[in-house]
């Protein structure tokens, strides 16, 4: 291969011709030397993280619309009873017809009711016209019976569709029934009623609209593709050390619910590790599977390993092969453990147990796959002062978390979104310091560790932006820490991504946490779906900032920060400029030297009306991502307006 000549970049950040909300306007350079080029970025750097909590996954990527479809709770709670006043009506958990988990809901009406008695969920949200398709599964035992299931979108009597049901025996039956919303609204009802005397076992029932795919939201899939991650983590996350995997496979309406003690909350176990590989497989991303060293067994987590990858002769892959999939599945990144370092996890030990926990369940799993690659939980201070030098040889990366907090409820009040922008230039770059002492800590540590030590690479498998520790959700928000990001929360995330990677020489994988809806990259309410301001930097630099990493200086004192990536294969240079001013804008003129011709392959900018601009599912979004018209050559300036986010992707000839 030839080898790459010296290209000198000179970035003249100039006076722009332009009224910019009162904007100061600066001057100054910026330079980039792509030769030697630096350390390769990982692609595993753009990885994703998803979790069972809160509407992540359920009614975030997950369609089901109900919730604790299969009745896991007591009448009263999820589902309310309809029993008209005098009625002789009772709804109650009865274990003689379990049919998933340990018990059904049953209905016993004892005589004749003028008005329908049953169950009803409440605070469904319904889109006008758009069809919804579902199942229940239901017995009569005492004769045929019929059974009325009836989607509500409004008060008066034509405001609802129903389907009714003959029983026929005791024999669980699924039924399926379709209806199509005649309005839009935050309190729709599905309800399950009868009229006439029986007593009737219901196993489970479900409602998706009726666009999903493989039960998952059409909507959230393709803005998915859009982020277009490498990899995703699951299932946790705290989640994942009360999770017992084996829960999760089978027939869908058979697995057990389960009331899950990390976020305390139904878990259906609709959306189990098949599941979760049908994901990867529909929306193109690898596979990063946690294992349960909380509750957990190491005998579950090698099971587990076998299940996914073993051949269909083994014992687990046989059980996989009978679920409807023969070949075993690629998954070569495997987490051990979560957070084990915490008082809040489930199964905390102290760091000296831990060790020795984790070696156990690295021989258990490499047992049945050795060519698996193994994530270590880890975290500054004394608990990797003991795991590394304990366990390095057992480990191909050492994981990190970080999370920033805002503080502030999103909508901001006027006061404060003036604090705000007063504070923000500090503020943006928060996220980023939190990573840079993760990385400092790791590197200080490969410096004095051993051989094996020194093979481990950073995982940061956990990192992003929090309002606060408090789970109840912002104003637009739905469920548990639905916090909303802003446009100034994009800029924060951005210039962190800049410093993951430029810390590519030691950092090999950072997945955003999470994807959908829980401090996440992706919004949802009812039907609609939205990429947040977050997603919209992840969803540009993907593509384009790949190959090495080159070093960027700024003169002047610029409020810009810069990262530049070199792809010596296609003669590509790749530019990320933020400027995180509130109020300074900034033009760029690029002048190369030498002999090189370059030309613009795409430009893009990320911003917005101001830094307290979000995107709200189902309304016009404010933060936005549009390409810049600029010239080729780029013989004309680049317009960098305040709190802004700008990729370049250059070909150099």
């Amino acid at each position: 291969m030839n080898r790459i000549k010296p290209i000198h970049v000179l970035l003249h950040l100039f006076l722009v011709v332009a009224v910019v909300r009162g904007a100061d306007v600066r001057t100054c350079s910026l330079t980039v030397d792509v030769d030697p080029p630096g350390p390769t970025i990982s692609p595993y750097l753009y990885g994703q993280f998803i979790e069972h909590l809160g509407r992540c996954i359920r009614d975030g990527i997950w369609a089901e619309k109900l919730r604790d479809r299969k009745f896991l709770l007591e009448p009263g709670k999820t589902w309310q009873v309809l029993k008209p006043e005098g009625a002789a009506f009772e709804a109650f958990h009865d274990p003689a017809g379990a049919y998933a988990g340990n018990h059904c809901m049953a209905m016993e009406l004892r005589e004749p009711s003028a008005t329908p008695c049953g169950i009803v969920q409440t605070n469904i949200i319904l889109t006008a016209g758009k069809e919804y398709s579902g199942y229940i599964v239901l017995a009569s035992l005492r004769g045929p019976a019929k059974v009325e299931v009836c989607l509500r979108w409004g008060e008066n009597e034509d405001m609802s569709q129903s389907a009714i049901i003959s029983v026929p025996d005791s024999r669980y039956k699924k039924v399926p029934f379709r209806f199509r919303a005649g309005a839009t609204t935050d309190a729709g009802k599905l309800s399950v009623r009868m009229s006439e005397p029986g007593l009737v076992w219901l196993g489970c029932v479900s409602l998706m609209p009726a666009d999903s795919k493989d039960g998952m939201r059409a909507d959230t899939l393709a803005l998915i593709r859009k982020l277009a991650p490498p990899i995703t983590r699951w299932p946790g996350g705290n989640f994942v050390s009360g999770y017992n995997w084996k829960d999760g496979i089978g027939e869908r309406d058979r697995r057990p619910p389960r009331w899950e003690r990390a976020w305390n909350d139904v878990e259906d176990n609709d959306f189990g590790v098949d599941d979760f590989l049908r994901f990867c497989e529909v929306v193109g991303t690898e596979p990063y599977i946690a294992v349960n060293t909380g509750l957990g067994s190491a005998a579950d987590a090698a099971d587990e390993v076998e299940y996914v990858t073993g051949s269909p002769q083994s014992r687990w892959g046989a059980v996989r092969a009978q679920n409807g999939r023969r070949a075993p599945y690629k998954v070569t990144w495997w987490g051990v453990g979560n957070e084990m370092y915490g008082d809040w996890q489930l199964g905390h030990v102290s760091v000296e147990r831990y060790a020795a926990r984790h070696n156990a369940f690295v021989a258990a799993m490499k047992a049945r796959n050795p060519a698996i690659k193994v994530i270590a939980v880890g975290s500054p201070g004394r608990w990797n002062d003991v795991i590394l030098p304990q366990c390095a040889a057992n480990m191909d990366l050492l994981s990190a978390h970080h999370y920033s907090e805002r503080k502030l409820r999103v909508p901001l009040s006027p006061s404060e979104a003036a604090e705000y922008e007063r504070n923000f230039e500090n503020w943006s770059g928060d996220v980023a310091a939190g990573i840079r002492r993760l990385v400092s800590d790791f590197r200080q540590r490969l410096d004095k560790g051993d051989d094996n030590v020194k093979k481990v690479r950073l995982a940061i498998d956990e990192w992003g932006i929090v309002r606060d520790w408090n789970s109840a959700p912002d104003g637009m928000g739905v469920g548990a820490f639905e916090h909303y990001y802003m446009l100034g929360d994009a800029i924060a995330a951005a210039r962190a991504l800049h410093e993951i990677l430029r810390s590519s020489d030691v950092v090999a994988m950072a997945n955003w946490a999470q994807t959908v809806n829980v401090i996440a990259t992706i919004k949802t309410r009812g039907d609609h779906a939205v990429l947040d301001p977050v997603g919209h930097v992840l969803a540009a630099y993907k593509p384009g900032v790949t190959g090495a990493i080159v070093p960027v200086t700024i003169s002047d004192q610029a409020k810009i920060d810069a990262v530049a990536a070199w792809n010596p294969k296609h003669n590509r240079l790749a530019l990320g400029l933020i400027n995180y001013s509130a109020d300074i804008s900034y033009g760029m003129n690029i002048q190369f030297g030498g002999s090189r011709q370059t030309r613009v392959l795409s430009a893009s900018q990320i911003n917005g009306p101001s830094l307290d601009a979000t995107n709200v599912p189902g309304k016009p979004e404010l933060v936005t991502t549009r390409s810049l018209n600029l010239s080729k050559t780029l013989d004309e300036p680049v317009p960098l307006p305040p709190h802004s986010i700008t990729v370049l992707e250059l070909e150099c000839r």
